[in-house]
């Protein structure tokens, strides 16, 4: 599988910084709990649903890098 992330998924991804697929998930998932702006809950959502979807070994060769 070759997962494609927009700007804004690899952004929200950086935020979290591990190697771990788990660990990001479930980071993403405690904060899509508290976001009160629809649009965050969406991007956040469509994030979880492409690493539910990926392997680690998929997620561990990517870099996610905060872009403007």
């Amino acid at each position: 599988m070759n997962t494609k992330f927009t700007v804004e998924e690899s952004n929200l991804i950086s935020i979290f910084e591990d190697k771990s697929r788990e660990k990001v998930i479930r980071s993403i998932r405690d904060i899509r709990k508290r976001l009160d702006d629809e649009e965050m809950v969406e991007l956040a959502s469509r994030v979880l649903g492409k690493l539910d979807r990926m392997s680690d070994e998929e997620f561990e060769e990517m870099e996610f890098i905060v872009a403007d």
